[in-house]
């Protein structure tokens, strides 16, 4: 394992959380911004596959670690999201679909704190896919060394 592709990775993934949790946005933008956001799991396991370069599993891994890694700092970025002050930014969606997702109102009130742990654990595993998928599919490995003949 490289550190350093893994690192790069993850640190993209983690800035771009971060940075979602922390701004405020107004109403209209705050969709477009949290599809960037749930989608930026990409751009850091494609960076840490580009990084570590070689075969397909060695990019695969290293973007799925990268995806660990900053799909960490993004559940921790949407469970502080849905606390009570945060700014209604790029997370909010978020907090909207918790809301609005037809619960019982029994149900939601007893397992409000697990509810939303849920959703901030789902939204890091899915940097964890992205990671994954992105990093196996990053460019520098063995199907750039084959040469067609014609």
């Amino acid at each position: 394992m490289e550190l350093e592709a893994v690192l790069v990775g993850a640190t993209v993934d983690a800035a771009v959380a971060t940075f979602a949790a922390l701004v405020a946005l107004p109403a209209g933008a705050r969709w477009p911004a949290f599809a960037a956001v749930a989608a930026a799991g990409l751009v850091g396991g494609h960076r840490a596959g580009r990084v570590a370069g070689g075969t397909f599993r060695r990019r695969l891994g290293h973007g799925d670690l990268a995806g660990l890694l900053g799909g960490a700092a993004f559940a921790v970025a949407v469970w502080w999201s849905l606390q009570p002050g945060a700014p209604n930014g790029a997370l909010w969606p978020v907090n909207y679909l918790l809301a609005t997702a037809g619960l019982p109102t029994d149900l939601a009130a007893r397992y409000d704190v697990a509810l939303g742990v849920a959703a901030a654990t789902t939204c890091g595993l899915l940097y964890v896919l992205e990671g994954a998928l992105a990093g196996g599919a990053a460019p520098g490995g063995d199907a750039e060394a084959v040469v067609l003949r014609e």
